[in-house]
């Protein structure tokens, strides 16, 4: 049956970024058109050569009872090819005789002849699939065209983006502790210009943290979201930070990153990666260098969080774009990363409640992560101290983003962790509210931080006797918490972040 092809195709907007931070300029490239060709022969032979300037997806019966997809990429083009179901039942036939080939891969003379008898009955499957198609080919292509509607739809190729005359920021999707929301905000308050989305699975953004699109997951898993995210992707934005490694497009092309980037490339659109800690925080190289370290291999979630570090981080080394982590003590894992500051809105935290002015000064630890945090190694003095009546300990857990400011408010002291040797988002916020702030600080934090860090520094073993000295010599500790928030307002209210993030969007910072 001769193929009935169909072709689609739109100019969409899409920045050449990759050389902008180079030059202090941005520079829109030529559009990267949209095409989409669909075939209705089964088990045909077609070109997967990209075609120069075009995205080209192209849709054909599928041999397997899932939707499948490949793609073939060069420096200035990309095919995407999509195999689509059509009839369960004669699907259903196919896959199985493909599944009787592909079992008989390897060497052997008798395996051998398996095989091309395994091929040949592939072959009469096929050909009889193509005679009932060809016995209605009118009604075979309207059920095929049927069959593709919705994917043809969710990569819009008719749709007309308007040229992006400044950066486009696409940050996600796991807008952990809200900072991809936070950053996208504070580029576009500080970098003239640039415009930012934040996205976020729904699964990873549990605490309720504001963002521009929520993702939920069976999307991230549907073919259809992933190519109308795609579209998305390639319509709107001209650099892309990859949370976490994880892909631009969903699922589409692989569970990190690095499956994307070709596509990412050929269209123009730069690629970075912002880091937060247990996707690349090597957890051996951990516990050698830091003495508190969380990482005994006597648990299970140690050798866990080992194998992904294990699998993950040489992906991410290997894409050598520009990387960025949200702790400074992440630069030992990730030697080529620069800080990215954490960022919140200071006023949202701002307490007018005196602090260390009680008897019995509230305790705040929030539990979070309580195997990163060390929780485990310091509840035993905190329990201690608050039953001698020392001091008044309040654990908080799963409570949401907008509880947080009042409960911070009602304290005076704040732990942050005291096992990975970096201050984070519960410090950042702590020091916003003019609450004292202890923290454990590692030299491989602390090596890249200011020396006016106001965190009064503590372990797990000295805890107990700092606490003891805050509560002796309240006035000290009253000086230090005074000092917070004029140093998140220098270090975290996005000012920072957007000048980091200026040379990578190819813009000139405030």
């Amino acid at each position: 049956m001769s193929d009935r092809d169909s072709a689609v195709a739109a100019g969409v907007a899409i920045p050449d970024a990759r050389q902008a931070a180079e030059d202090r300029g941005f520079t829109p490239p030529e559009r990267l058109r949209r095409v989409v060709v669909t075939h209705t022969d089964v088990g045909g032979e077609h070109s997967d050569d990209p075609v120069e300037g075009a995205y080209v997806l192209r849709i054909e019966p599928a041999e397997t009872v899932a939707v499948t997809t490949s793609v073939q990429v060069s420096e200035t083009g990309v095919v995407r090819s999509l195999r689509v179901p059509i009839d369960p039942a004669q699907t259903a036939r196919l896959a199985a005789a493909r599944a009787g080939v592909e079992a008989l891969d390897g060497g052997g003379v008798l395996k051998g002849l398996r095989r091309i008898m395994a091929q040949r009955d592939l072959e009469a499957v096929r050909r009889a699939h193509r005679a009932e198609a060809e016995r209605d080919a009118d009604a075979w292509a309207l059920r095929c065209a049927r069959a593709y509607e919705p994917y043809v739809r969710a990569f819009a190729a008719d749709a007309q983006p308007p040229a992006a005359s400044s950066p486009v920021l696409g940050i996600g999707p796991t807008n952990t502790c809200g900072q991809g929301h936070a950053w996208a905000r504070a580029v576009e308050r500080h970098l003239p210009g640039v415009r930012a989305e934040a996205s976020a699975l729904a699964s990873a953004n549990t605490l309720g943290h504001p963002t521009d699109q929520a993702i939920e997951t069976d999307d991230w898993l549907s073919t259809r979201w992933q190519l109308g995210r795609l579209a998305h992707v390639l319509d709107r934005y001209t650099h892309v930070l990859a949370e976490c490694g994880m892909p631009a497009f969903g699922r589409l092309g692989g569970s990190w990153v690095d499956t994307d980037l070709a596509e990412l490339r050929a269209a123009g659109i730069a690629l970075g990666l912002v880091l937060y800690g247990s996707e690349v925080r090597d957890p051996a190289a951990h516990r050698a260098r830091v003495e508190f370290s969380p990482f005994d291999p006597r648990y299970e979630l140690t050798h866990a969080l080992q194998a992904k570090v294990d699998r993950l981080l040489p992906i991410l080394r290997d894409l050598d774009v520009p990387t960025f982590v949200a702790t400074p003590d992440l630069i030992a894992d990730v030697p080529n990363a620069v800080w990215l500051p954490t960022t919140l809105d200071p006023e949202v935290w701002r307490a007018d409640t005196p602090v260390l002015t009680r008897e019995r000064p509230v305790v705040l630890h929030v539990m979070s992560s309580p195997f990163l945090h060390g929780t485990a190694r310091i509840e035993p003095t905190l329990h201690r101290l608050h039953e001698i009546g020392l001091i008044e300990y309040r654990r908080v857990l799963n409570r949401s983003a907008r509880e947080l400011p009042a409960l911070f408010a009602d304290a005076d002291i704040v732990l942050d962790q005291f096992a990975c040797g970096s201050y984070g988002m519960t410090s950042c916020q702590a020091l916003a509210a003019g609450r004292l702030t202890i923290c454990y600080l590692h030299e491989s934090a602390t090596a890249h931080l200011p020396s006016d860090l106001p965190i009064r520094g503590a372990d797990p073993n000295s805890l107990a006797e700092v606490l003891e000295e805050v509560i002796a010599e309240p006035d000290a500790a009253r000086e230090l918490a005074a000092r917070g928030p004029a140093y998140v307002a220098e270090h975290h209210d996005g000012r920072r972040s957007a000048r980091v993030l200026a040379d990578f969007l190819g813009v000139a910072a405030e």
